[in-house]
């Protein structure tokens, strides 16, 4: 499944780098594609191919996952893609 997932939280790119790159090693066996598009300092497009969603949501609700959105007040929209 596609899912593009917007994130605004109260930080830097490099902030979310960090995650992102952290996040991106651990779903190499759930994701793949995975692209970052920045729109400004403190929103970011994540785009991912999911081929393995019981894992990917393991990760995205992980301990670490919560302690750097609750320290950046990030909030996630996920949505599914369909190619046209």
């Amino acid at each position: 499944m596609n899912i593009c997932v917007v994130s605004t939280f109260d930080g830097t790119t490099e902030d979310f780098m960090e995650i992102f790159n952290w996040a991106k090693e651990k779903m190499a066996s759930s994701a793949t594609d995975m692209e970052v598009g920045v729109i400004r300092e403190g929103k970011v497009i994540t785009m991912a191919n999911v081929t393995d969603m019981a894992k990917f949501q393991e990760i995205m609700t992980s301990e670490e996952m919560q302690t750097w959105d609750t320290k950046y007040n990030c909030v996630d929209a996920v949505y599914s893609l369909e190619q046209q």
